[in-house]
């Protein structure tokens, strides 16, 4: 049974959707009204054409070319129980705000038959900056009655499983984000920041540059030390700081030291 949803701005505006081709885009934005209320629906191409594309001459080989682009962009997650194949919108719990929702009679993807699988889900949550994709915003109504299912969703970042169920998180086990975070002058957050390591790396960023900038920020003479001036590392991370050309270091260094040596005076 198809759901009511509905679709926020930001999501014509993401980067992570535009890296995928409109079709696919469609396809997305179709799962949400095909999947259940807990964000789940059977992996069968042919039947998520049937719902999804009934009138069009696209082929079951479109759709699952479709689904394979959103699994590796950690828009869904693909898994397997008992011989059976399944996907789930991932974070559906966190953002889809279902009223009265109806208990999925499917298996949950912490169900999966393969440690492999249980680890493609380890899907972004990016809260705090909002850069991946906000995809829905409050449905317009909620359930009235049995058999009426209309829900109220605030998909308003990149998916994640549900609370309380979440697989293995990309960064946990990396030491070069245990590098980052021992490196960087402030340590808040580290949720967030450990999720916006993750985008980072799955969109080709060598871990390596990242540390080389982290260090070269916190060794930066002209910082400020001042705690309440050093952005969050998630900002920080999110706003690929990494990338900022320092100056001349040596320039630096002369310069901060000529300031030390004048008179308050001379500022005047």
């Amino acid at each position: 049974m198809a759901r009511i949803r509905s679709i926020k701005p930001e999501f014509f505006t993401s980067l992570s959707i535009a890296s995928l081709d409109l079709p696919t885009r469609l396809t997305f934005i179709g799962l949400w009204t095909h999947c259940d209320d807990e964000g789940r629906c059977v992996d069968e191409a042919r039947l998520i054409k049937a719902a999804l594309w009934p009138l069009d001459d696209r082929t079951a080989a479109d759709i699952e070319k479709d689904l394979g682009a959103l699994s590796e962009s950690s828009l869904i997650a693909r898994y397997e129980v008992g011989g059976r194949r399944y996907l789930a919108v991932c974070g559906w719990d966190e953002h889809q705000r279902i009223n009265r929702p109806t208990k999925s009679k499917l298996p949950a993807p912490e169900e999966a038959d393969s440690a492999p699988v249980k680890l493609a889900l380890a899907c972004t949550d990016e809260r705090s900056e909002g850069v991946r994709v906000r995809l829905t915003e409050d449905s317009l109504s909620a359930h009235r009655g049995k058999g009426k299912e209309q829900g109220t969703g605030n998909m308003s970042n990149p998916p994640t499983p549900p609370r309380g169920k979440r697989g293995l998180r990309p960064a946990d086990d990396d030491p070069a984000f245990a590098a980052f975070w021992d490196a960087y002058p402030r340590k808040v957050d580290k949720g967030h920041a450990r999720n916006a390591w993750a985008k980072a790396i799955a969109a080709g960023v060598d871990s390596a540059l990242i540390i080389k900038g982290v260090e070269q920020y916190r060794d930066d003479p002209t910082r400020s030390r001042d705690p309440k001036f050093i952005p969050h590392p998630t900002t920080w991370l999110n706003g690929e700081r990494w990338a900022d050309q320092p100056a001349d270091r040596e320039t630096h260094i002369r310069t901060w030291d000529s300031y030390e040596e004048r008179t308050p005076g001379e500022f005047n």
